[in-house]
């Protein structure tokens, strides 16, 4: 197998734990809110820990990967997660619980955030077309962490073993496709790997130049850069879109449309079977129509889905609303990625970060305040929120489009399964 093609395998795996991490979780969410007798307000501040952790992780992912590269904390973020998959059945007080959850939270975005980076840097490093397919693999983690956990609590597993199941694949994952992750985030400007001490000389000596120019130059610039952060803030909405399927949709399915605790984990599989299998032919489809046409009816795709999930007061309606979701919110945060890591004033393993950090924190934090607000205004209501959140985003992407051109353009390297 080429190097490329190791590279690419690699960070497919890494993303596959990264999605499926985080899904196996979601059907433990109803029994964890039977076991502690919750009502929705309650359990939006149990899964707010979470979230707390995902800000904690935010500042340190970037800092960890450009000191140790992307494998070392890739490994030790799933092992930990691993361990709090493992022991969240068996933890009987809530205040212990929610340690674990936020311990979870900081893993898991780490996780994920260094992916992103990783492969942001694999997809210019080889030339190819990969970041929704990568995403794909998200999506594959996704449905196999929900599907199977949920049918294995469905079959009568006992629920303490359904922690040990998920942390037995998430092991086999990772020693299967930890060894080729990238050791290193520099790159120069032909695609040669840096040493941190290289890319440190350079940056200093471009410091110099601009100083002789009187150009003043900060660190700084890369963390407020405008486009950088709105491109977060369209992630953050996006990821809480998928935050808002993964703890929600099945509560949605028993207090809405009266399924058992058992099945309620099928409505999020409906969301993540289409975003996976759209995912997958993502880059393909991307190549042909551009990433304008994508991002705009994408968001269009997400807005239907919640209008006739909740409009339209049938199961199988929440089912084709979900999976309408799913075909929508599959290729936006992909692109949007691949756009970030093009922005020419930032360093790619900054501004990848930074998006994914502000993005992945709507998956985390999301569902807490989608408790908040189904608390208030009930959950349907809530999901009708949400979709104008969407709306949002599609109003963003006419500004983004208008602003950056061409680089919203498709990659004209061909999809990495084509090479």
């Amino acid at each position: 197998m080429s190097t490329a093609k190791q590279m690419i395998f690699a960070n497919r795996a890494s993303f596959f734990m990264a999605g499926f991490c985080i899904a196996a979780w979601a059907p433990m969410i109803p029994f964890v809110k039977e076991r502690f007798g919750l009502d929705e307000h309650n359990l939006g501040l149990l899964l707010l820990c979470v979230g707390i952790g995902s800000f904690v992780s935010m500042p340190t992912s970037s800092w960890l990967s450009s000191r140790l590269g992307c494998r070392t904390p890739i490994v030790v973020s799933a092992l930990i997660v691993m361990l709090c998959l493992v022991s969240i059945p068996f933890i009987t007080n809530i205040y212990l619980l929610g340690l674990v959850l936020f311990i979870m939270g900081i893993n898991a975005v780490a996780l994920d955030v260094i992916s992103n980076i990783a492969g942001a840097l694999v997809e210019q490093v080889t030339a190819r077309n990969i970041m929704s397919g990568l995403h794909g693999l998200y999506s594959v983690g996704g449905f196999c962490g929900a599907l199977s956990v949920t049918f294995l609590l469905s079959a009568g597993l006992p629920f303490h073993l359904a922690g040990v199941y998920a942390a037995a694949i998430l092991l086999i994952v990772m020693l299967l496709g930890s060894r080729h992750l990238l050791t290193t985030v520099y790159y120069d400007e032909h695609n040669q790997p840096l040493t941190r001490e290289q890319y440190l000389e350079k940056e200093a000596q471009k410091k110099q130049e601009k100083a002789a120019n009187n150009q003043k130059s900060s660190n700084l610039q890369y963390y407020l850069h405008p486009i950088v952060l709105l491109i977060g803030v369209m992630c953050f909405i996006m990821f809480m879109t998928e935050g808002s399927m993964l703890d929600w949709s099945g509560v949605f399915l028993t207090t809405e449309r009266g399924f058992s605790l058992e099945h309620a984990g099928f409505g999020y599989a409906a969301f993540a079977i289409m975003m996976t299998i759209c995912r997958l032919t993502g880059d393909k489809v991307v190549t042909k129509f551009g990433r304008r046409r994508v991002l705009m009816f994408s968001t269009l795709f997400i807005i239907a889905g919640y209008l006739i999930a909740v409009l339209v007061p049938h199961y199988i309606a929440a089912f084709i609303g979900f999976a309408l979701i799913g075909v929508g919110a599959s290729n936006v945060v992909p692109q949007l990625v691949s756009v970030t890591a093009r922005i020419k004033e930032v360093p790619p393993h900054i501004s990848v970060a930074i998006v994914n950090a502000i993005g992945f924190s709507g998956v985390l934090v999301g569902p807490a305040l989608i408790g908040f607000l189904a608390h208030a205004i009930t959950l349907s209501n809530t999901y009708l929120c949400q979709a104008g959140g969407v709306f949002l985003v599609f109003l963003m992407s006419l500004f983004l489009i208008k602003k950056l051109g061409s680089q919203i353009s498709a990659h004209h390297a061909q999809p990495a399964e084509q090479q």
